[in-house]
């Protein structure tokens, strides 16, 4: 029994392991970054990058342990990317931020490559969907702080959901933090001061 069990899937494998990325929903001239598992979904989640000299956004690809096939999460403008992906241990839940892309022209006329904060989301592996999504304009920033975006998360899990933070309280100096967001009221809560060398 054991033996037919074992041969049957190594059949499935064997199976898998022979066809391409294309043929598992990833687009073409991407190519795998970092891969993630959800236990409590029984889903693997796929950061794909460009796998070409040619710029092209991140982007998060998820499939159920049982397929070989890979779904989109969301469906982002061309100029957004996802990053930072975090997969909570215990509920089927992804955090990830999006990052708006810019390509301006110094004054040389030469291509210069910048990018923004666009939003943090929270998507439901189970179901498919997206469940929150913070802004610039619906985060809260605390007292004091004029301007502030979430550039990287660092946790995400029953203790909550901890981020990477650029605050300023007058438009000129920036302090770089570690902080919680709260999902429900949208506050970002500092926890500690990172010095620049952790940027």
């Amino acid at each position: 029994m054991l033996s037919r069990y074992y041969a049957s899937h190594s059949v499935n494998i064997v199976a898998m392991l022979k066809r391409s990325f294309q043929e598992m929903g990833i687009p073409p001239g991407y190519g795998v970054k970092q891969l993630l598992y959800s236990p409590a979904a029984s889903v693997l989640v796929a950061q794909i990058q460009s796998g070409v000299k040619n710029w092209r956004p991140e982007r998060l690809f998820w499939r159920h342990i049982q397929s070989d096939k890979y779904n989109s999460i969301g469906q982002p403008d061309d100029l957004i990317s996802q990053d930072s992906p975090f997969v909570h241990p215990s509920k089927p839940l992804l955090a990830y931020a999006c990052m708006e892309h810019r390509f301006l022209l110094d004054t040389k006329g030469e291509e210069v490559h910048g990018a923004d904060w666009d939003s943090l989301k929270i998507y439901n592996l189970e179901t498919a969907t997206e469940v929150e999504s913070v802004n610039k304009e619906t985060l809260t920033l605390p007292p004091g702080m004029v301007t502030g975006w979430i550039f990287n998360l660092v946790s995400f899990g029953d203790s909550g959901l901890f981020v990477q933070a650029g605050l300023s309280g007058n438009g000129s100096r920036i302090d770089y933090v570690i902080a919680e967001l709260d999902l429900f009221s949208r506050i970002l809560k500092p926890v500690v001061t990172l010095p620049a060398t952790f940027i």
